[in-house]
């Protein structure tokens, strides 16, 4: 189990999953994002799945395989293919050997976001055999409860990618921290699909806790301003602390970027396994 993410954004898409496999009693970390590119045709496609692992990637190489032979790598087009391989997997596979109500039955659950060839882009999810579009966003995996909870409080339409790119950190950072079966390290793909779309840009406060500690701070400040015996300093403290921490964010958004490209793959770090940076 595990919990996989997609969110359309105004110029873009942004997918995400969590790293930590179970097998058994046996947890290890693991990829559960796959990008496929054209090379003579334009398009891009990431996609990612939460349930049996070999079952997922079996049908991710199909899907990938299916849209490289499109002639015409559009966004239906490419939805339909998705369309085509889950029903195949499920016709073929899983409801072959298992009937459709078996609670033992694999699961196979994806979340692909798509940009063709004429930069049309959105994310599409599967749901045993049904395809559809989500809109602003998709959750699967045993975490997706807790996603939506927070992302409810969240999400507002109309969002860049590059802004994104933050609050679905946040997002999994909770997750992660409350849910069951998500855990170790937090991978991004974010795909600008636009070359003036908005640039990916750092935010410079290091508080790794959910929405870089503000909400903790913001209970801390109604608990003060409620209870008579706390003095008023208790309270003003914790307003400048969130002032400050706001005007941060700020600013790192208002400076100057640098130009990443137009896509970027994010992995935040909560397990030393599969941490390639740590021998540097």
């Amino acid at each position: 189990m595990t919990l996989v993410a997609g969110f359309k954004c105004r110029d873009g898409f942004v997918v995400g999953a969590d790293t930590e496999i179970t097998y058994g009693d046996v947890l290890f970390q693991g990829h559960k994002l796959a990008n496929y590119s054209g090379e003579s045709k334009h398009y891009d496609i990431v996609i990612g799945g939460a349930g049996s692992a070999s079952y997922i990637a079996s049908v991710s190489q199909k899907i990938q395989d299916g849209v490289a032979a499109l002639p015409v790598p559009s966004f239906h087009h490419i939805k339909r293919v998705v369309e085509e391989n889950i029903a195949e997997l499920h016709r073929d596979h899983l409801f072959k050997y298992w009937a459709p109500e078996d609670e033992h039955r694999p699961a196979v659950e994806l979340i692909v976001g798509i940009e063709d060839e004429n930069k049309k882009f959105g994310i599409v999810v599967t749901d045993n055999t049904s395809v559809s579009e989500p809109g602003d966003y998709a959750f699967v995996g045993s975490g997706s409860v807790i996603a939506h909870h927070v992302s409810e409080k969240l999400w507002v339409p109309n969002l860049s990618t590059a802004s994104m790119v933050h609050l679905a950190r946040q997002i999994f950072r909770e997750v992660k921290r409350k849910g069951t079966y998500v855990g170790g390290n937090t991978e991004l793909i974010c795909r600008r699909s636009f070359p003036n779309a908005e640039q990916f840009f750092d935010v410079s406060v290091k508080d790794y806790r959910f929405l870089w500690g503000l909400d903790d701070i913001l209970m801390q400040g109604v608990r003060c301003a409620i209870d008579v015996r706390k003095s008023k300093e208790t309270v003003e403290k914790r307003i400048k602390a969130i002032a400050k921490t706001l005007r941060q964010i700020r600013k790192d958004c208002e400076a100057d970027r640098v130009d990443k490209g137009e896509t970027i793959r994010f992995t935040e770090f909560d397990s030393e396994y599969g941490h390639m940076f740590k021998d540097l």
